[in-house]
């Protein structure tokens, strides 16, 4: 069942509600809409990150932007759009 609460949660943090970015993909009671908008806010996050780790800063969390831009085509190509 889709539950608002969760969704804002996986929408601030994704990584923290989702292992991985494909489990959002393949979760079920979301809305096609709704999981594009947390995967779209997850690759903005990754950006970032790979943008401080290009910069040499260490968090000790690794950048996985493919991953994530793989589960926005595969979401893409399942028929979700902006």
């Amino acid at each position: 069942m889709y539950d608002q609460v969760h969704s804002g949660k996986a929408t601030l943090n994704p990584g923290g509600r989702f292992k991985r970015p494909m489990d959002m993909v393949e979760a079920t009671g979301i809305p096609a809409g709704e999981k594009l908008s947390i995967l779209k806010a997850w690759e903005a996050d990754e950006r970032a990150l790979q943008r401080a780790e290009d910069e040499g800063m260490r968090g000790g969390e690794h950048a996985h932007l493919q991953r994530v831009q793989e589960a926005l085509g595969r979401l893409q190509a399942l028929g979700a759009s902006s």
